[in-house]
């Protein structure tokens, strides 16, 4: 007889399937409706831009304007709501997609965003078999993670990346680690900077060398691209954009308003979570959480796609052995990022720091055998190809 997995295994792998299909099927049902989207049309008309007009410009409201005036209302306008504001290498990724009509170009994206996903799953998610599906399915049914897909949000290729780099960096190539890195930076780098400084801070140099040597290179073609007068329409529509109360309504600025309240604890949140990494510089797994999360909790810059951050740091994070009631707390936090969604950021903003605290002062996570068995294989094999390279430099010098 088939061995059944445990009734809350199985319960649970439904709620999230139940989870997961509503939210494809509300996905699938606005696309159907209209599919155009603001954020999906800002990286598309900046792409035409750089292609059309060279890409010093494709952060030139005029030319944004003019090449969205042929999309229906409301898609049709560049305010100080929205416009593109990303580096310019999520408009260079958009080129390729600019061949088809948007609704085309939009779906085109999406299933690459998936693709992302799945493969950040595959290599960061722990647990095997139907346990490990039920986190996909739950990742799935997060309503971020739905909006991070309707809006045509870069998020789940920073995910990808971010999972990339902390697999490069636990198999051994800290510099490509450091390589993936650097481009998750180059989407959005509001969701990723503390990633490096936690690395950093921990110990762990030469990811961050690698992610430093990558970054100038993206940072050097991304200037050259871009000109002076390209650099300083950046500038300018970054402190346009800013201008919205809307794109900080999802930090603590909601709770104490922009100013000098605002910025210290923006500042001690992030003192904090470096300390954290610090304390947990032994295992990596935590400080690429402490990472993400603390990215999150130092940024004035955020949406409701953008906490999609947690469900990678939670993946990693049950890699351990976390408790029961760390556990629990994952769950509690599923619930807060439903909530934001009804526009509510504070139960998230107050989950957020109880998190940092469990990572960095609750009790320290046993890895299962599984995965420490692993790593003592790949030390050991290092170790050996250490040895065979000693003795051949040995018998070279004799």
């Amino acid at each position: 007889m088939r061995h059944r997995p445990a009734l809350p295994l199985a319960a649970a792998t439904l709620a999230a399937a139940w989870g997961a299909m509503y939210s494809i099927g509300l996905w699938v049902v606005a696309y159907a409706r209209f599919p155009i989207h603001d954020d999906v049309r800002y990286d598309y008309v900046a792409a035409q831009a750089g292609l059309r007009f060279g890409w010093s410009r494709i952060y030139d409201l005029d030319i944004l304007r003019a090449l969205s005036a042929g999309f229906p209302s409301p898609q049709n306008t560049i305010h100080s709501g929205g416009t593109f504001i990303n580096p310019p290498l999520l408009a260079w990724l958009w080129t390729p997609l600019v061949a088809f009509p948007e609704p085309v170009a939009y779906l085109i994206w999406t299933l690459v965003s998936l693709a992302a996903l799945v493969w950040a799953w595959h290599i960061a998610a722990p647990f095997q078999g139907l346990a490990k599906v039920a986190l996909l399915l739950a990742g799935l049914a997060l309503w971020p993670v739905m909006e991070a897909f309707y809006f045509g949000q870069p998020t789940m290729l920073v995910l990808a990346l971010v999972a990339s780099a902390w697999w490069l960096m636990r198999h051994d190539r800290p510099l490509v680690a450091g390589a993936a890195l650097a481009f998750a930076t180059a989407l959005k780098p509001q969701v990723v900077l503390m990633i490096p400084l936690c690395l950093l801070i921990a110990g762990r140099w030469r990811p961050v060398a690698g992610w430093v040597a990558s970054g100038a290179v993206l940072a050097a073609v991304s200037a050259a691209s871009l000109g002076g007068s390209g650099l300083l329409d950046f500038l300018h529509t970054l402190q346009w954009i800013q201008t919205d109360a809307g794109h900080s309504f999802f930090t603590v600025a909601y709770l104490f308003g922009i100013g000098p309240v605002t910025y210290v604890v923006l500042a001690a949140q992030g003192a904090l979570c470096l300390l954290v990494a610090w304390r947990r510089r032994d295992n990596p797994d935590v400080v690429f959480a402490a990472g993400l999360l603390g990215s999150l909790m130092v940024s004035f810059h955020l949406h409701q796609p953008d906490y999609s951050n947690l469900l990678l740091a939670a993946w990693l994070v049950l890699r351990g052995a976390p408790s029961l009631a760390h556990k629990a707390w994952l769950g509690v936090g599923f619930v807060t990022m439903q909530v934001l969604t009804m526009g509510l950021p504070a139960p998230q903003l107050a989950w957020n720091l109880v998190w940092l605290l469990i990572l960095g002062f609750g009790v320290v996570e046993a890895k299962d055998a599984e995965e420490k068995a692993r790593e003592n294989r790949l030390h050991a094999e290092r170790q050996k190809h250490r040895r065979g390279d000693d003795l051949a430099h040995g018998q070279a010098r004799i």
